[in-house]
């Protein structure tokens, strides 16, 4: 059965008629659509921008009542892959962006910051309960005790990586729920005396005091936290060992090994005291630990880029239900797993908790506790999302691409106002929809095109060869 628009009674495929019909047609809403990223819920905006004219009188540079429905779309900018894909790739290539330039060079950063050490570190979340899991072996949990609550903590299964039951409790009962929200709140400390105590255990082992090591080592990083399917947090980093005062010069005489292994000392032994006077157990990182040498080739730091910033896209959960903040509770109707409506829930209830107002858990039940952004780096990493923002920004401009931005030699002025969030019917998100898919499948002929010419390509100074 179709279904009607949002905005209006009629049917879907009425909206796609209006639309072939209306002033300039597809072609027209196309080119809108083009325009603002292929978004899948744009921002409808109305106005002009206008300077001042020669003899002083306003000049209008743009006006949108030039354009299909009056209004300019303009892209979202989300970085949840399951709110809006196209926005979230443009994230995502903003993020390895900004993680290849502090590993290889580029945006500002000179070339030359290849030759510091520099690792790829992955640091989880320790246990608050067993729970289904799909260990090395196939096996979840072959053998196992009794819980008080009467439960076997045992589960024969072989589990599938798509089977929903990875990361739930094997007895809800037993599980800490209330540690598992309390340590994703407090996992920014617990990373920020990581950082501390790796760069004494650095020192140490390059055989420098602290006090030699904090004046002439720093540690330059960025991170990006991901969800286990069990809904704690764990941290993914590319850590870079620089000399203070002097980040982009030469690099400092340690190793990359030596980096590795203070960090593997650090996080063995680091601790947090809890975000809550409630709770006597400090913050630790779980027993599993992962901290691997970038290699000196180009290849693998872009490998290594382009691993942490394909978690910069992912939220809380997989379907993008807990993607909004809650204003009253978690809402009854959501169709959430038991176990991430139990954190969820549990963020709320300690949210109403005197002892933890400094957390304002109510804010961020959605993200089971965790805190701010998912993608943070140290200031003098590399480069910032803003500055490659300003930058794509500019390109537009300059190129004609950018609507509502017009190169004009005197300074501009735009007047806007807020029309919406999203298209207007069901009907020109369907047409979208298919503009999206045909520039996804454009740009991926594109890229096979010019892997196939640089494959068959001679090499210069050699004869070509036929390619049958």
């Amino acid at each position: 059965m179709r279904s009607a628009g949002p905005d209006t009674g009629r049917w879907p495929v009425d909206d796609v008629v209006a639309r072939l019909r209306a002033p300039g047609g597809y072609e027209a809403f196309a080119e809108r659509v083009r325009q603002a990223g292929c978004c899948r819920r744009p921002v409808r905006l109305s106005g002009r921008v206008t300077t001042t004219g020669p003899t002083g009188q306003p000049v209008v540079l743009f006006d949108t009542a030039t354009l299909p429905d009056r209004v300019l779309l303009k892209a979202c900018g989300t970085r949840r892959e399951t709110l809006c894909p196209p926005c979230a790739a443009v994230y995502r290539g903003d993020a390895f962006a900004l993680v290849v330039a502090g590993l290889r060079g580029g945006k500002g950063i000179p070339d030359d910051i290849t030759s510091h050490p520099a690792v790829l570190t992955t640091f989880t979340a320790p246990s608050f309960g067993p729970v289904h899991r799909r260990r090395s072996d196939g096996t979840c949990h072959p053998t196992g005790l009794r819980c008080p609550h009467g439960t076997a903590l045992v589960c024969g299964r072989r589990h599938a990586d798509s089977d929903p039951v990875v990361g739930q409790p094997l007895c809800p009962d037993c599980y800490d729920y209330e540690g598992a929200v309390l340590f994703n709140a407090g996992v920014s400390e617990l990373w920020r005396r990581t950082t501390i105590y790796a760069l004494r255990e650095l020192g140490r082992l390059a055989g420098l005091s602290v006090r030699q090591a904090e004046r002439t080592l720093r540690l330059s990083y960025v991170k990006v936290v991901e969800f286990q399917r069990r809904g704690s947090v764990h941290v993914h980093a590319v850590v870079r060992v620089d000399h203070r005062g002097d980040e982009d010069g030469s690099p400092p005489a340690v190793s990359g090994e030596l980096l590795a292994g203070a960090l593997l000392a650090a996080a063995r032994r680091v601790s947090a005291p809890p975000p809550g006077p409630g709770s006597a157990a400090r913050l630790r990182w779980g027993s599993q630990a992962d901290v691997a040498v970038i290699g000196d080739s180009d290849d693998g730091r872009r490998r290594a880029a382009a691993y942490t910033a394909k978690y910069a896209c992912k939220g809380s959960d997989a379907d993008g239900v807990l993607d909004h903040r809650f204003r009253g509770g978690v809402p009854h109707h959501l169709e959430l797993p038991a176990h991430l409506r139990a954190l969820a829930e549990t963020a709320w209830r300690l949210g109403d908790r005197p002892d933890l107002g400094h957390l304002r858990l109510h804010l961020w039940a959605h993200t089971c506790g965790h805190r701010g952004h998912f993608l943070t780096k140290s200031r003098r990493y590399s480069t910032t999302f803003g500055q490659l923002r300003t930058d794509r920004q500019r390109w537009r401009v300059e190129h004609g691409h950018a609507e509502g931005d017009q190169v004009s030699e005197s300074p501009a002025t735009g007047q806007w106002r807020f029309e919406g969030v999203g298209y207007r019917s069901t009907g020109d998100a369907w047409l979208a929809a298919g503009i999206a898919e045909a520039e996804r499948l454009g740009r991926r002929a594109a890229w096979e095109d010019r892997r196939w010419a640089s494959a068959t390509s001679p090499e210069p100074g050699s004869s070509p060869v036929e390619v049958s």
